[in-house]
């Protein structure tokens, strides 16, 4: 099971990595987006996808949507 949710992981962020975004800026955006929703309660989350990568090339905005797709369509075990 624990080898599935790193597969699931990888796939995920591939788009990043793909478009040259380090590792560790990876992390970065997703604790960013989780926090964000946290914080606003879910009510600022979809304003906040877009402002984080605002200042990243249009390569990047377009890996960031392609994860944040990506996540979306993510399905749970049972």
């Amino acid at each position: 099971m624990e080898s599935r949710a790193r597969e699931q992981q990888q796939w995920v962020v591939q788009p990043l990595i793909e478009a040259g975004v380090e590792l560790d800026q990876v992390r970065e955006l997703v604790f960013r987006l989780a926090f964000e929703d946290i914080v606003s309660e879910g009510r600022g989350t979809l304003a906040c996808v877009a402002e984080l990568v605002a200042d990243r090339s249009p390569e990047v905005q377009q890996a960031w949507a392609q994860t944040i797709a990506r996540m979306l369509t993510l399905e749970f075990p049972p």
